[in-house]
């Protein structure tokens, strides 16, 4: 799998090829994914579909629309 991260303009910023070495402890996905209060693979998803920020941003507004609920 490859991760990009996807700046303004769809420029990519930073590619990692993830197939599951060592070398993917770059960036801690669960950990991510956990501090958004989401899924492991529905953050890659996201990241797949619309890019590395925009999955942030909508990870977050989600989590920001759960806690304005409680």
């Amino acid at each position: 799998m490859k991760l990009q991260l996807i700046g303004k303009g769809n420029l990519p910023l930073l590619t990692f090829i993830l197939d599951g070495g060592t070398d993917d402890s770059i960036l801690n996905v669960s950990a991510i994914s956990r501090r958004l209060g989401c899924s492991r693979s529905s953050l890659i998803d996201r990241i797949r579909n619309y890019g590395f920020e925009s999955a942030i941003k909508h990870f977050l507004t989600e989590k920001r629309k759960r806690k304005q609920k409680m």
